[in-house]
Formats: structure tokens, C-alpha cells, sequence
């Protein structure tokens, strides 16, 4: 609106402004001519006095210089008192001379001539004054021009104010209802403002916090079934395993394993349960001992393949995430590394810093071929796309560590950097 207002301003101002200027010095010129007519008839009279005396009294009467010319343009008398046989060679006497009276502004000048008689003899009368009052006049009214222009960009700036004011609010108003939605305040109602537009996005908010709260219901109650759904089973398969063992009346590896595996899935439901939470937050997590943890319920299968299990003692701080998230993709990881992979497996972690931040990586590599990095987005490997998703989820990276055997590393953000220095790999102990 301001630029629009600012616009008119100068479309209307500047040519308003030409005109003035002209109407202002046309009007003088117009005013000198009449004078110059009328020393015309003066000096025609019959009178006792010299002609120069004649054209100094009415120069100084009109405040102005008087020239009294010949046909030619060659002075007579001058009120300045240059010498006659002077000539004249301005663009106005040179009209005057082709019979033309003319009039304008030669510099600081406003000069008119005209063609007059002098006791029968045919003469030009010029008549010049300085245009400094005339200039003042024009920079007053340009003056005037100015203060209603600024008056109208004034009122234009108080216009667009009110109206900025009159649109942001609503949509000030509209976007804390979306941040609260996004919190998770599904009953939160954008309030209506009177604008249609406005109105109308406020509405869609309304209706998608609606779909979003049936939505969540919904998932809330299959999770619930889920949760009954899928522990039933798992709990009738730990009792048969436990009577299995009861009437051997010996503990076999292979039931032993079966149990680890229960465990294991039985872990795995939980922590996909509480990630389809939508409500979880991410806390601060110690990821040492989580790798730890999630080592100790993977051994049982590395060992049966009499394969072993090494982890850095590097110290690292810790990261916020959600420990389901983190824990999944690791047993991705792990999984991969079990099935596709040969020969020892090894878990480092270490304090990286990247782009001014600080950085906890989680890397998981053994003896065989690796992963390649289009892998972790076409589905290769077992479970990558899952890992990368939740990964991404935590505002971390799944990336594949090509120079150094092609391990798969969780790169997650940490809350402070460590500063302890690294220490050699050793062997976990069960």
C-alpha cells in the first residue's frame, strides 16, 4: 500500500509540480511584457528630457534593466549604461527584430522584447529582471507539493498499518493454533477473524485437528490390541518352552536360545509400541550402555555362530533421542551384520563434530563385504530402510563408512562434546 501511495505521489506530484514551475513563470513573463508595453507608451510622449534619462527613471521604477534598441539590435540607451552601437544577440531581441515579441528565461533572467516607436522611430524595448523572487515563488509552491505529498504517504502509512494489522493478527492468531496443534492440542479451535480467507484456513485447521484426533484414537486402540494380540502368543509360547525344559529335566541350548529370542521379541514389541506413540518424547540417553544392553540380549546367536563381539571403551556423551528408536535401528544393524556378514563384529562409538555441531556415531562392522551406500534406500540389507526412517525420525543419519570397511554407522546429535580421549578396542565379556 505504501508503495502504491508513494507511486500516485510522484505520478501525480512531479508534473504537478512542472506545471506550477510554469504557471508560476508564465505568469511573470506575462507581467514583464505588460511593463515593457507600457514604458513603451512612456517613452513615446513627447517630453523635454533626454531619452536616457527617460530610461533610467523607468528602470528604476520597474526595479529592472531597460534597453532601448535599433532595428538592428544595437543599443540606443541602456539603463546599465553600456555604451550604444552595443549589439543585443540574445534569442529574444533576435524575435523582436523578425517582428515577433517574446519572452522567457535566459539564465537568471526573465528578458522580453518588444517592438515600440520612439518619436516616430521604430525601436525594440527590452526589459530584464532577475528571476530570484519568481524562483522563490516556485519553491514555495514546490514546497506546498512536497508537504501534501508527505501528508499523503502519512495517511497512506497509517492506512497500511491498520490494515496489516487488521490481516496479521488473524493469521498471528491462526498460526499458534497450528503450533498447538502440532503440540499435540487436538482441541484447540483457530479462532475466526470475519476474513473469509482467513476463515476458511482456519476451518481446514479445525477439520484436520479433528481427522488427527480420530486418527490417533484409532491407533491408540490397535496398539492396545496389538499390544493383547501379540503377547498372548509369545506368553503361551514361553510356557510350552518352560514345559518343554521341565520334562527334559535338563536345560538344552537350543530352548535356551528359544527363550533369548522370546525375550528379544517380546523387548521388540514394547519398543515398537511405545515408537507408534505419538506422544513420546525423546530424553537423554546414554548410548554406551544402551549398545551394551542391546549387546548382552544379542550374544546368545553370535556365540552359537562362535563368532566374537568387540566395542571401543571410547567415552561419549550422551544424545537425546527416544531409546526404542535408537535401539531398533542398532539391531538392524546387528542382524546384518549377523546374517550378511562373517568373522568378528565390532561396535565403535565416538564424538564427531560436523557443520559446528556435535555428533555421537554408533558403527557396526565385521570381517565381510559391507553394505553398499545405495543400500539404505533401495530396500538392500536387512531392515536398513527401517533403521534410516527412525534414525531420521531422531534427527540423526544412517550413513555407510566406506574407509573404513564399509561399516554402517547411526550418526545422532549429542547434547554436549566429549572430550575424553579414545581408547583401544576391547572384548566384551558376557
Amino acid at each position: 500500500m505504501l508503495v502504491a501511495v508513494g507511486v500516485a505521489v510522484l505520478l501525480l506530484g512531479v508534473p504537478l509540480a512542472a506545471i506550477a514551475r510554469q504557471w508560476v513563470y508564465g505568469a511573470a513573463l506575462a507581467d514583464l511584457r505588460r511593463q515593457a508595453e507600457v514604458v513603451d507608451g512612456v517613452l513615446d510622449e513627447p517630453t523635454p528630457q533626454p531619452l536616457g534619462v527617460s530610461v533610467a527613471i523607468a528602470a528604476m521604477a520597474l526595479d529592472a534593466r531597460l534597453s532601448v534598441l535599433d532595428g538592428e539590435g544595437r543599443v540606443l540607451r541602456d539603463s546599465m549604461g553600456v555604451a550604444p552601437g552595443t549589439r543585443f544577440n540574445d534569442p529574444v531581441v533576435a524575435a523582436a527584430r523578425l517582428g515577433s515579441a517574446d519572452a522567457r528565461v535566459l539564465g537568471d533572467q526573465m528578458v522580453v522584447a518588444i517592438l515600440g516607436d520612439v518619436g516616430g522611430t521604430r525601436v525594440i524595448i527590452r526589459l530584464a529582471r532577475p528571476d530570484d523572487v519568481v524562483a522563490a515563488r516556485v519553491g514555495s509552491v514546490w514546497l506546498a507539493i512536497a508537504a501534501l505529498g508527505l501528508t499523503s504517504l502519512a495517511a497512506g502509512a497509517a492506512l497500511a498499518s491498520w490494515r496489516a494489522r487488521q490481516l496479521a493478527e488473524p493469521l498471528e492468531a491462526v498460526a499458534t493454533s497450528a503450533g498447538n496443534l502440532g503440540q499435540g492440542d487436538f482441541g484447540e479451535r483457530a479462532p475466526r477473524s470475519g476474513v473469509v480467507e482467513i476463515d476458511r484456513i482456519a476451518g481446514a485447521l479445525d477439520a484436520t485437528a479433528d481427522r488427527l484426533r480420530a486418527a490417533l484414537q484409532r491407533s491408540a486402540s490397535f496398539t492396545a490390541d496389538a499390544s493383547h494380540q501379540l503377547r498372548t502368543p509369545l506368553t503361551a509360547l514361553r510356557l510350552d518352552i518352560e514345559a518343554l525344559a521341565a520334562e527334559l529335566g535338563a536345560s538344552h541350548p537350543l530352548l535356551e536360545a528359544a527363550e533369548v529370542e522370546i525375550d528379544r521379541l517380546d523387548a521388540t514389541i514394547t519398543e515398537l509400541l511405545e515408537l507408534a506413540d505419538a506422544a513420546a518424547e525423546p530424553g537423554r540417553v546414554d548410548l554406551r550402555a544402551l549398545v551394551l544392553e542391546r549387546l548382552d540380549a544379542w550374544r546368545t546367536l553370535a556365540d552359537a555362530q562362535g563368532r566374537a563381539v568387540r566395542v571401543t571403551r571410547e567415552p561419549v556423551p550422551a544424545v537425546r533421542v527416544r531409546p526404542g528408536a535408537v535401539g531398533q535401528a542398532l539391531q538392524v544393524l546387528l542382524d546384518n551384520a549377523l546374517v550378511h556378514g562373517r568373522g568378528d563384529v565390532t561396535v565403535w562409538l565416538e564424538a564427531v563434530s560436523r557443520q559446528n555441531r556435535s555428533w555421537v556415531r554408533v558403527c557396526v562392522g565385521d570381517e565381510g563385504a559391507g553394505v553398499r551406500p545405495d543400500q539404505l534406500y533401495d530396500g538392500g540389507g536387512r531392515g536398513l530402510s527401517l533403521a534410516r526412517s527412525l534414525i531420521d525420525a531422531e534427527g540423526g543419519r544412517v550413513v555407510v563408512d566406506e574407509a573404513h570397511g564399509n561399516r554402517v554407522c547411526l550418526l545422532l546429535p549429542s547434547d554436549e562434546r566429549a572430550v575424553d580421549t579414545p581408547q583401544p578396542v576391547e572384548n566384551v565379556e558376557p
